[in-house]
């Protein structure tokens, strides 16, 4: 199993009650990081009390990864939609 897949496998594991988290790599490293799941509790409990945002930038040694928090009980917030970007061709 590769370092990604201990990563997505520690994330999935790790229980954020009412939230779905995604994770983007934006630098990737040779060591697993030792505290995500601290580190998602701790933004869990920051939403809980007010955090408006919903995406955060985890560092650890190499890795840089960004975290973001889908509510699982409401539409997701516009900003964080994921959408279509393709575009129709008109026909001439």
């Amino acid at each position: 199993m590769t370092v990604t897949d201990q990563i997505f496998r520690k994330v999935a594991e790790t229980s954020i009650p009412h939230f779905f988290i995604t994770v983007e790599f934006s630098a990737s490293g040779t060591e697993m990081p030792e505290h995500i799941e601290s580190f998602l509790r701790e933004k869990h409990e920051a939403i809980l009390h007010g955090a408006n945002g919903r995406k955060f930038i985890y560092k650890e040694g190499e890795w840089r990864l960004i975290f973001t928090f889908f509510p699982t009980d409401r539409v997701v917030d516009e900003r964080y939609a994921l959408k279509n970007k393709v575009q129709m061709k008109s026909e001439r």
